[in-house]
This record gives structure tokens, C-alpha cells and sequence, in this order.
């Protein structure tokens, strides 16, 4: 099981204002400079109430070094909407930052931002006998060297093929790994159904100051995994990319 949190965040702009760099990081990295605002404002209360403050941000909060780890908190877009998602102990961080703040966060002089709980629940995640499907949205899978394996592949049915590989390591070596969920390549299938493109143009990514170019890719793939719903995975998932929702029959 994985507990779940999701809150919906709809910004109130002074006049003249707008969010900035919406074109970067999936347009969410705004969303992520407030609240880490809100965290630094309630730092004390949140370290007395004995939460993770770290994961608001993935660093040591000494060293300033980067946590390697599945990111329990996540800054979401979906389409024009913005939610913060939270699962486990990242989502427990979220509930007890907003515990102490009004329904409408000022964030400076040019921001109000308003929170909405929206799910709130666990969900069920399993290797079954049993098939679902899924939709993926912005994921980017790849780094510096099995994007050029993915280049040089040639026939789509080998591109594709070297896409489910990657999207099922995504699955058991990063997501499953850091929440100890126990599945493993041999017991993951992975099958890609459909894409929007294999030819899209490439979406911008800043990290550590450093910008660079992801080929997205939005797919329609079915496993035999039970998934929750609201998990990112890939490159950028901190920032939303990789958003998985299951596929309603």
C-alpha cells in the first residue's frame, strides 16, 4: 500500500504579474519556490512536529549535497492546473504543513496561493496475474547514452521495444526500489499500446542550474502491475514529467 495526498494549488497574481518560466521544468518549478517559501516560514514548527523537512527540496540540509531517492513530494501540472502530490512520509510532510496555515498561503506581495486537498487515500500496489492499463504523459526516458542507443536503433519496433526496457526499469529500479515495493524485472511486464509521437519536439529541464533538452514521449502502456494513481516517473519527475493515471475502460 501507498498512502496518497493530493492538493490542488490555484495562484492569485497581483495585477501585471505572471508566473515565470512556465516554458521550463513543466512550468511547475514556480510551484516549488512557494512552498519551499511556506517550509522556510514554518521550519520550526515543522522540525518540532518531527516531519522530513529534506523532502520539500532532496538535500541534506547540512551538506546542501542532492538525496538520491524516489521524490515523495512532487510538483504537478495538469494541463493548467497545478497540485502538489505527496505519498507516504512525504505526503504525512505536506498534511502537516498545511495543518497550520489558512486555506489561502500568502507568498509575497504578488502571490496568494490557495490549497485544496483533492485525494486523500492508500492505494494497492501489487504484481498481479491480471492486466491494467495506464497513460504516461511528458515522460522522459532518456540520458546522454541510451538516448543515442535510441537514435541509432532504427525500426520503430526496436525503438518501442527500448522504450518499454527503460519504462520498466523506471518502474522497478527507481520507483519500486525507494518505497521497497518488492517487484522486479523478471515480474514486471511492460507493453507499449500506443504513442502520441515518436517525433516530438524536445522539452526543457533546469537542474542544478544546468538546462537541458528531454525528448517527452505520452504513451498508453499496460502491465501486469497495480499502480496508484498520481506517481511520476522518469527524468524530471519532481516537476510532474512521467505523470501515470490509469486508463478507464
Amino acid at each position: 500500500m501507498i498512502k496518497s495526498i493530493v492538493y490542488q494549488t490555484t495562484p492569485f497574481l497581483s495585477e501585471g504579474y505572471q508566473l515565470p518560466d512556465l516554458g521550463i521544468n513543466n512550468g511547475t518549478a514556480w510551484l516549488r519556490g512557494a512552498v519551499n517559501h511556506l517550509y522556510n516560514r514554518n521550519k520550526g514548527r515543522l522540525r518540532k512536529a518531527g516531519v522530513a523537512t529534506s523532502l520539500f527540496h532532496n538535500h541534506n540540509e547540512q551538506s546542501g549535497n542532492t538525496i538520491a531517492r524516489y521524490p515523495l513530494i512532487q510538483y504537478q501540472r495538469w494541463h493548467n492546473d497545478f497540485f502538489l502530490a505527496g505519498f507516504n512520509q512525504g505526503g504525512d510532510t505536506l498534511k502537516e504543513l498545511f495543518a497550520g496555515l489558512n486555506p489561502t498561503c500568502e507568498i509575497d506581495n504578488y502571490m496568494l496561493l490557495k490549497v485544496k486537498k483533492v485525494f486523500d487515500r492508500e492505494q494497492q500496489v501489487a504484481a498481479t496475474g491480471c492486466s491494467f492499463r495506464y497513460t504516461i504523459t511528458d515522460w522522459l526516458p532518456f540520458n546522454r547514452v541510451n538516448y543515442t542507443q535510441y537514435k541509432n536503433a532504427g525500426a520503430l519496433t526496436k525503438k518501442t521495444k527500448m522504450l518499454e526496457h527503460i519504462l520498466k526499469s523506471h518502474i522497478v529500479n527507481d520507483f519500486s526500489r525507494f518505497l521497497a515495493l518488492g517487484f522486479t524485472l523478471e515480474n514486471t511486464v511492460v507493453k507499449i499500446l500506443s504513442c502520441d509521437s515518436f517525433t516530438r519536439s524536445c522539452v526543457q529541464l533546469k537542474v542544478n542550474k544546468h538546462t537541458h533538452d528531454f525528448q517527452p514521449f505520452t504513451l498508453v502502456f499496460e502491465s501486469n502491475l497495480l499502480l496508484p494513481q498520481y506517481i511520476c516517473l522518469g527524468n524530471g519527475k519532481v516537476y510532474g514529467f512521467g505523470l501515470v493515471k490509469p486508463v478507464s475502460d
